[in-house]
């Protein structure tokens, strides 16, 4: 895609069929099963001075996880930059090349979420340069940015470099909303959505999946594809934050994870990221 697509920036609640693949933990039910690294690997939300560190404002935070929301837990970290809440939500996401990522929602933003400095406007520009492009199912309203997508998302991080938590730690990125066009659904269209979903499979409102920079590209240039604002109030960014190495514990075992579904079931082109998940939940290790 042109990066015209990558400066579009959109207020939007990220719609489509999401669910939890795994059992959510019952806050008060007893002790929690867990890696004994379950410290700074883990996720959790970030202090306040952290989060200020970074250029955002935490109250500015729009659904900050608070351990009370049934996606995150009370829960101790020996990592200074933490608070005690540990996200138990995991989201997956394609990366620019298609490749499993697994990642945690730690809120959304809107233009006031940022600090009035230097540091603000650098966490504004870096969230431009990282987008994460989401596909809502336009059937399902769900205010909120990690919910009811008919994929999972892409994130955009061909900028990074070697060691990408550095570049962006938070994970802060723009939102990018994704649609197919009228023009993908005329006769001219067919031979390349059939292709695109010959290769990459269904989604859950059974256009096809979109999974790498190279597939939204090439819909993008045949204007197959739009991106644009979601005009209803909510996040402009979000804190999207990967697990940059979801091995040795990262997923504890109360995690569950999030992700689209279609009448109840995970979709079959999608089916990866819920082995993957399940072998670093209970090895530690991606499948082999």
């Amino acid at each position: 895609m042109n990066r015209t697509l990558i400066i579009v920036f959109g207020l939007i609640f990220i719609l489509a069929a999401g669910s939890a693949v795994a059992q959510k933990q019952v806050i008060g039910s007893g002790p929690i099963r867990q890696f004994a690294e379950d410290t700074a690997i883990n996720p959790h939300d970030f202090t306040d001075a952290y989060y200020e560190m970074n250029g955002i404002i935490s109250k500015g935070i729009i659904g900050r996880r608070d351990g009370t929301d049934g996606l995150s837990v009370f829960s101790n970290s020996s990592n200074p930059y933490h608070r005690n809440i540990r996200v138990i939500a995991t989201i997956p996401a394609y990366d620019q090349n298609g490749d499993m990522i697994f990642w945690y929602p730690l809120g959304d933003l809107q233009d006031y979420g940022f600090t009035d400095d230097k540091v603000g406007v650098f966490a504004r520009e870096m969230a431009m340069q990282f987008p994460i492009y989401v596909f809502p199912n336009m059937k399902i309203l769900d205010y909120r940015t990690f919910a009811n997508n008919r994929q999972a998302a892409l994130m955009d991080n061909s900028l990074s470099s070697t060691n990408g938590q550095d570049v962006n730690p938070l994970g802060i990125r723009v939102v990018v909303v994704v649609n197919y066009t009228e023009k993908a659904f005329q006769k001219e269209s067919y031979e390349m959505m059939d292709f695109m979903m010959k290769k990459n499979g269904a989604s859950a409102d059974d256009t096809p999946l979109i999974k790498t920079m190279d597939d939204l590209n090439m819909l993008a240039k045949h204007e197959l594809v739009d991106a644009r604002p979601w005009e209803i109030a909510g996040g402009r960014y979000t804190i999207s934050t990967p697990i940059y190495d979801p091995t040795k514990g990262a997923i504890a075992q109360d995690a569950f994870l999030w992700m689209t579904t279609q009448d109840g079931h995970t979709l079959p082109s999608e089916d990866g990221f819920i082995w993957q998940f399940h072998c670093l939940k209970k090895t530690g290790n991606w499948c082999s």
